[in-house]
Formats: structure tokens, sequence, C-alpha cells
């Protein structure tokens, strides 16, 4: 015979398993987003491709992680900021393309080897 104890926290052991079970599937599918992006941006430049790895760059990445993404930055006016520009694709987009900066600077403006800030918008001409 089970406990009525037991028997509860058989319960929650399986809902806990179930909700992982679920839960599981959906880094994989960001990872893939991700992956595509990055292909897509080191080959074409397109502004679409750039807007998701934007979205997937997190402070404290190693820098060697973005540039990974990334590839070769189009421009790095000081040491430690890079910036990756873009195009836009398709006839329905308008208006300049946007660009992503990186910066691996600290507070203090030394160089670190994880990304400290980044943004994403239109360069200024």
């Amino acid at each position: 015979m089970f406990s009525p104890r037991l028997d509860k926290a058989c319960r929650r052991a399986v809902l806990l398993l179930l909700t992982i079970l679920f839960l599981l599937p959906l880094p994989a599918c960001g990872g893939q987003e991700l992956a595509q992006a990055a292909a897509s941006y080191r080959q074409r430049k397109d502004s679409d491709s750039l807007e998701v790895i934007h979205r997937h760059l997190r402070r404290g990445m190693p820098q060697a992680e973005v540039e990974g993404l990334l590839g070769e930055p189009d421009y790095s006016p000081i040491e430690g900021q890079q910036y990756y520009a873009s195009r836009r694709e398709g006839a329905e987009q308008s208006g300049p393309p946007p660009t992503l900066v990186v910066d691996y600077r600290d507070a203090q403006g030394g160089l670190t080897a994880v990304l400290h800030d980044f943004w994403l918008g239109t360069a200024g001409e």
C-alpha cells in the first residue's frame, strides 16, 4: 500500500518530469534559428538575419562566440568596438538598413574578451 504522502510526492515528480520534457525542445528551436541566421548573415549580410542574431546576444558572451555568429566586422572605429552592417532584401522594406554595434570594453574602457554592450540601429552618415 502507498501512503498518501508518497503518492503526492510521486505525482509531483511526474508533473515536474513532464514539464521538463515539454520545455526541452524550445531551446533547440531557438538554437536552430540562430544557426540559420548566423549562416545567412555571414553569407548575405541581410538585415533580417542580423536582427535574429541581435535578439540572441547577451552581455557576458565570449567574444569568440559573438564573432563566430557574425564573422568579421565591417568596421572598427576603436579597439574593442565593432560594427556589423546589413542590407535590406525585398522591395517592401524601406529606410536605411540596421547596423549592429558590439562593444567588448568594460566601464573603464579596458578591453575584455566578453561582450559588455551591444545595440542595433541605423549608423549615422
